[in-house]
C-alpha cells in the first residue's frame, strides 16, 4: 500500500504541474528566459521530520526573499533542527542546530537555477531534552550549487536543490569542522510569491 501511495504521489508531482504551466499565456517554449512570476516577495521554506533507528529529528527552515530582477532573487533563510537520540546505556542526548544565512539564486533556464548561500550556525548538545545545553559551537558554511523549480502557477513553485559546503573540512584531530555530516546537502521546499 505504501509503494502504491508513493507511486501515485510521484505521478501527481511529475505530470500535474505541466498542465498548469501549459495554460500560461506568457510561457514561451522557444525562450530561454526565466518565468515571469507575479509580485516581488517570495516566502517559503521547508519542514521535515522523521525517525531513524534510535533517533528522531525535526527541521524547520523558513525563508523570505525579494526578486531583484527577472531571474535574480536574494533573501534570508532561518533554520532550527532538533535531533534526539535515545540510548539506555549512555543516556539520551539532544542536538539543537540554529542557523541564519543570506542567499542569492539566479534562474538560468526554465526552472534551473544557481544558488549561493552564506550561513552562520550554532550547535548545542545536551544530555537530556530538558537539561542545560553545552556551550554553543559556532560554524560558518558557504554553500554553492544549483537546483530546479517546478512551477505550479505564476505565484507558487516547489524546489529541489543540491548544495556543496565549501567550508566543510576535517580538523587536525580528525573531527568535522561543520554542523553537517557531509559536504553535500540537498533541500526540498515550497515557495509562494506575492
Amino acid at each position: 500500500m505504501k509503494k502504491l501511495f508513493a507511486f501515485f504521489l510521484f505521478l501527481s508531482m511529475a505530470f500535474l504541474p505541466f498542465r498548469t504551466m501549459a495554460q500560461w499565456s506568457d510561457w514561451s517554449y522557444g525562450s530561454n528566459a526565466p518565468l515571469e512570476m507575479k509580485g516581488k516577495t517570495v516566502v517559503g521554506g521547508h519542514v521535515s521530520g522523521g525517525a531513524s533507528g534510535n533517533c528522531i529529528y525535526f527541521t524547520l527552515s523558513p525563508q523570505i526573499g525579494y526578486r531583484l530582477s527577472k531571474g535574480l532573487e536574494a533573501g534570508v533563510r532561518l533554520g532550527y533542527s532538533l535531533q534526539y537520540y535515545f540510548d539506555s546505556y549512555y543516556g539520551n542526548c539532544s542536538v539543537h542546530h540554529f542557523s541564519a544565512g543570506l542567499y542569492a539564486n539566479y534562474e538560468i533556464y526554465r526552472g534551473i537555477y544557481l544558488h549561493v548561500e552564506d550561513e552562520e550556525s550554532c550547535l548545542m548538545t545536551s544530555e537530556g531534552f530538558f537539561s542545560n545545553p553545552t556551550a554553543p559551537q559556532w560554524y560558518n558554511s558557504l554553500f554553492i550549487g544549483g537546483g530546479y523549480r517546478q512551477y505550479f502557477s505564476t505565484t507558487a513553485y516547489a524546489y529541489v536543490s543540491l548544495l556543496y559546503n565549501l567550508s566543510w573540512d576535517y580538523t587536525s584531530d580528525g573531527w568535522v569542522n561543520s554542523p553537517y555530516s557531509r559536504p553535500l546537502l540537498y533541500r526540498m521546499g515550497y515557495c509562494y510569491g506575492f
